[in-house]
């Protein structure tokens, strides 16, 4: 009997019960459709919560600032304390100057100022930051533009200002071209940051993302000249164009850092990269170890499945004894009787797969819809889902397609008379 024959035999003779095998393939059905649902699920929180931490901008990052001596450390004493000296602009420049592979750096000032915009005054925060601050942080702008080069090299009195301060001080109007004042200096606004959306689900940063809305925003030397002494900056922040980059970039920044301030350990380095991959890797063994106990959980539909499968094949050898009987007399093997009756149990198995894995679909994008995730299509859900379907239909249909194919012909063509 030729292969293709066996297998399309097999599917008829599961198309001729059509309510048996329904009932059948129940508890397989559910069992697919938990194990893909589960599956996708924690594939798409996984996905999410990796996207949420890539957009917190601290990927490949290090951060340099000032750090003061400790007086009980005996190490760091000098006869000199003039040569501990804070991070300047000057630091920033050269480090612009001298690092390679390097994609995003700038420097930040941070402080709370009076704002005054047409006779009222507020307190708001200020923060002196590069143009690359907006990419490093996802912020799209509204209205206006990016600060120029020539207006971040020159310290020019420009400023953006959030979202938020742009509702409540020109609600109904373009804000771009007016002045403000920064304590007792005037500013022109240049840019409106765009309102950000917060996902319910995933809060990891809304505070920052708030906070920023309700600032103005200016060049960080405009910041130092106007707001700091000596032109201080609070921080310096560097992304390295890959995480393979980062021991380099963080080597030979602190070896510019160690030369302009004359080898005084007064600057501080973090590897706030390194604490992001650590962070990374906590979450994704989290989420492998519930993954693999959600599916175990939803693998007891598909073993129960499968125990309905196993005994709905003996009791059809038993019904079928006669057709076995005259497929042997014809000249069927030992070996055909068995890959039939194990392609009609994978058949069942592989349908109850597919109907559970469509229903599963169905579950994934309702929870997409309410949850406001972006799960997407569960490919991997589905592969993982069908093949635990088709590995539950050979296991259960292997020792009843072996005990069909060791029946004698002669007693099963008279196993009913």
């Amino acid at each position: 009997m030729r292969q293709a024959e066996i297998f399309f035999s097999g599917i008829r003779s599961v198309l001729s019960h059509k309510l048996r095998s329904f009932l059948t393939l129940t508890g397989i059905i559910i069992g697919v459709a938990a194990v893909t649902t589960m599956f996708s699920s924690v594939s798409a929180m996984k996905t999410l919560i990796n996207v949420t931490i890539s957009s917190l901008g601290y990927d490949n990052v290090i951060m340099l600032y000032s750090s003061y001596q400790d007086p009980d450390d005996e190490k760091l004493k000098y006869s000199h304390p003039a040569r501990f000296k804070s991070l300047d602009y000057g630091d920033f420049i050269a480090l612009q100057k001298n690092l390679t592979n390097v994609k995003v750096i700038y420097p930040k000032i941070s402080l709370t100022e009076n704002l005054v915009i047409n006779h009222q005054k507020k307190k708001v925060r200020v923060n002196g930051i590069g143009s690359e601050f907006y990419t490093h942080k996802s912020y799209e702008l509204e209205y206006g533009r990016n600060f120029t080069s020539l207006e971040e090299n020159q310290g020019a009195n420009v400023c953006i200002i959030g979202a938020t301060l742009k509702e409540e001080f020109f609600p109904e109007q373009n804000p771009i071209g007016k002045k403000i004042s920064l304590g007792n200096i005037r500013v022109k606004i240049v840019g409106v940051m765009k309102q950000s959306v917060y996902r319910k689900n995933m809060r990891m940063n809304v505070w920052e993302k708030k906070n920023d809305q309700q600032s103005c925003f200016v060049p960080t030397k405009f910041a130092a000249e106007y707001f700091r002494n000596n032109m201080k900056v609070d921080i310096i922040v560097l992304q390295a164009t890959e995480y393979e980059n980062v021991g380099n970039m963080y080597n030979n920044a602190r070896q510019i850092i160690l030369a302009r301030h004359k080898m005084a350990h007064d600057v501080g380095i973090s590897d706030i990269s390194q604490k992001i991959v650590e962070f990374r890797t906590s979450v994704n063994k989290f989420m492998k170890n519930w993954n693999i106990i959600l599916v175990a959980i939803a693998s007891i539909s598909l073993l129960t499945g499968g125990l309905g499968l196993f005994s709905i094949l003996l009791i059809s050898i038993r019904e079928r004894m006669t057709e076995i009987g005259i497929r042997k007399s014809i000249g069927a093997t030992n070996k055909d009787i068995f890959i039939h009756f194990l392609y009609e149990s994978i058949s069942l198995s592989f349908f109850g797969g597919v109907i559970g894995a469509g229903i599963a679909t169905v579950i994934v994008e309702v929870l997409a819809a309410k949850l406001k995730i972006p799960i997407g299509f569960p490919v991997m859900g589905l592969i993982v889902g069908l093949l635990f379907a088709i590995a539950v239909g050979f296991l259960s249909g292997f020792y009843p397609s072996f005990k069909a194919s060791k029946i004698d012909p002669v007693r099963a063509i008279f196993y009913f008379t």
